[in-house]
């Protein structure tokens, strides 16, 4: 996040809870692949949104490159949330707020999040899981789970897992570094063990064993809740499976 006084930083985050509950959104109809930042600081684009124009104002023209970087998280995530009425956005972020169940506002959380993004693609995902949260799909608390998750992946990270999305089981092989994400758990199965006379008379003659054993059971790996809400969102043919491995 920009890095200013306290006053200032309270500026941006009264704009931010501004823009969150109040402002329509639809403009932000963009391809932010696509999307020059430049276009924003010298040409007063989406200034009539709050938090932009803050950024902007406290900025200007010579912002540095970490200023354009959270400019254009911030950008990903609100576009998002176009499709959603401002009227609902209140209403949702104002049950949280008023729910003296979390310290940190819904505002606050949000502005940590999306700074603490690797890059605008993952705060633009963010902004899609936080969209699924205003649509009543899923619960604040599944929100910030899944957040801490994209939190802790690339873009490349997330693509193999979408792609991998056949696969409601993984072997520890399969997910490497991704399991300190969240993405799955760990269960452990009883390890058994089946002893069979070996009744290959060929593999006798040369030498084999006369038992033979096979094992099943011991860890496995399964997609968290985490796991299975990305997949909702953002893979069509997901089909969530109608029983789990415990």
């Amino acid at each position: 996040m920009i890095h200013q006084s306290e006053q200032q930083r309270n500026t941006i985050q009264g704009s931010f809870d501004s823009t969150l509950t109040d402002s329509n959104l639809q403009n932000l109809s963009i391809d932010i692949a696509e999307f020059a930042i430049d276009s924003v600081l010298n040409d007063g684009l989406f200034k009539e949104i709050p938090i932009i124009n803050t950024v902007i104002n406290l900025s200007k023209i010579g912002a540095n490159i970490r200023d354009r970087l959270f400019l254009k998280k911030i950008i990903s995530f609100m576009s998002q949330l176009k499709d959603i009425p401002s009227e609902k956005r209140k209403k949702m972020i104002d049950d949280i707020n008023n729910s003296q169940k979390y310290r940190v506002k819904v505002g606050e959380k949000l502005l940590y999040i999306i700074d603490s993004c690797e890059d605008y693609e993952i705060s633009e995902l963010i902004g899609s899981v936080f969209k699924y949260y205003l649509e009543e799909n899923i619960t604040y608390d599944e929100f910030l789970k899944t957040s801490s998750v994209l939190k802790n992946m690339n873009k490349s990270n997330f693509n193999w897992f979408i792609k991998e999305r056949k696969n409601h089981f993984f072997d520890l092989s399969d997910v490497g570094d991704l399991m300190h994400t969240g993405l799955f758990e760990l269960y452990y199965d009883n390890v058994n063990v089946d002893i069979e006379k070996e009744t290959d008379h060929k593999v006798l003659l040369e030498g084999g064993n006369e038992y033979k054993a096979s094992t099943d059971g011991g860890v496995g790996v399964l997609l968290s809740r985490a796991g299975e809400i990305i997949l909702e969102i953002f893979c069509s043919t997901y089909k969530k499976p109608k029983t789990i491995k415990i």
